[in-house]
């Protein structure tokens, strides 16, 4: 019976090869680690989209161990042992977190991924976040709907395989650069009816990280995106090497 339970409690969290809970944990005992922190407002499918999805495109087929958390004390605790910090949030941590997540980025220790939700000027008790991590932040979004890709540095390392340009079904955060931020912009989205231009995909240049920003990720169909998974992919081995 004891074995049995084991084989149901398998099948209950890996299913048709997707890890239920969001946590792709390697073979390899030397696998980079990626923790993604998620959670937050209801019009994102948190686990679904950042957690499930995307763990499974960052493990690379066991190349990386990833660990899914929407819990700021557990977080704390994953920081301790992680290469690459994915935050996709736009719940607030709490404090120790956040001492937390710069002493370990200023250390040199970790490495960051800010994805959608984080890219956000969320918390306006913490302007650090977005002054030194996110180099900027965005307030508003134009309406969920097809807009145009341009990829401004196509010989980057991240759009390695990323078409020069491409149309995408998600929400064009109308994203702005911090005044003090030094950033390189690797990609643009343009508003098909608006014409407007805002930062999409960009490097934020800091001391003792590599750190990508990306506004894209609404749902399914961003997350769905060949282009996208790209970035995503290409994010994760350009911030570790």
């Amino acid at each position: 019976m004891k074995k049995i339970g084991i084989i149901v409690m398998f099948f209950a969290i890996v299913l048709n090869g997707r890890a239920q809970d969001g946590n792709y944990i390697s073979k390899k005992k030397n696998a980079p680690k990626v923790t993604i922190m998620g959670g937050g407002a209801s019009s994102h499918d948190f686990l679904k989209l950042f957690g499930i999805a995307d763990g499974k495109i960052i493990s690379n087929k066991g190349k990386y161990s990833v660990r899914y958390t929407e819990d700021s004390k557990e977080l704390s605790t994953l920081l301790s042992n992680s290469d690459v910090l994915m935050l996709t949030n736009n719940r607030p941590l709490e404090q120790n977190a956040k001492i937390k997540i710069f002493d370990e980025i200023n250390a040199g220790r970790l490495n960051l991924l800010i994805n959608h939700p984080s890219t956000w000027y969320n918390w306006k008790d913490w302007p650090e976040y977005n002054q030194k991590l996110v180099g900027g932040g965005a307030t508003s979004h134009e309406e969920l709907q097809e807009f145009e890709v341009n990829v401004i540095k196509p010989n980057h390392p991240l759009m390695k395989g990323v078409p020069t340009k491409f149309r995408i079904i998600d929400e064009l955060y109308r994203w702005e650069k911090d005044p003090e931020a030094e950033i390189e912009v690797l990609a643009v989205g343009r508003g098909l009816n608006s014409g407007k231009e805002y930062p999409i995909v960009w490097i934020v240049k800091h001391p003792t990280a590599k750190i990508v920003g990306n506004t894209l990720g609404h749902d399914e169909r961003a997350h769905g995106h060949k282009a996208y998974q790209t970035i995503l992919r290409n994010s994760v081995k350009w911030v570790k090497h």
